[in-house]
């Protein structure tokens, strides 16, 4: 698999994991234009801090995709991402909080390690113990049942193509 490919399967693995905490969407949504359509209100806090970790993962999927992003750029977009995951563990039900906790640790993981990596997403998506520990069955499942969660209550948020 090339540098691309690997890059490529990060920056879907990081939109996998956001969406899991309620934000969602994909690489290809991150160039496409978002089609016009009426978005149902979000109605609560969780659903807000949700809908804006959609805008946080969405340009640092870009940057991994794209690469050769500057230092400060990286910092600043991983920071963004980082609050946006706090945003939303703050706000977070307490019928989910320890799932959306686990989601927010495992995506402070992959951000720890793109910034190690200098934002090289090809050797972040190589780094076994990294691999292992997102494959873990039970982020599987907080992801699962985080992502029904906001299903649920949120709707489909805009930028999620759902």
């Amino acid at each position: 698999m090339g540098l691309v490919p690997r890059a490529t399967m990060l920056a879907a693995t990081l939109v996998a994991c956001a969406f899991a905490a309620g934000c969602g969407g994909s690489v290809a949504d991150a160039d496409g234009r978002e089609p016009t359509r009426a978005a149902p209100p979000v109605s609560s806090p969780f659903c807000v801090a949700a809908q804006q970790n959609v805008a946080a993962v969405r340009p640092l999927s870009a940057l991994i995709t794209r690469g050769g992003a500057s230092p400060e750029e990286l910092t600043n977009t991983i920071d963004g991402v980082r609050r946006a995951g706090a945003a939303m563990l703050n706000s977070a039900p307490d019928e989910i909080h320890d799932d959306v906790q686990l989601t927010v640790d495992s995506m402070g993981l992959q951000l720890d390690a793109l910034l190690a990596n200098g934002g090289n997403g090809a050797a972040v998506a190589r780094d076994p113990q990294l691999n292992a520990r997102l494959g873990a069955p039970e982020l599987a499942a907080a992801r699962e049942r985080v992502q029904a969660y906001v299903n649920e209550t949120c709707g489909a948020l805009p930028g999620t193509g759902r």
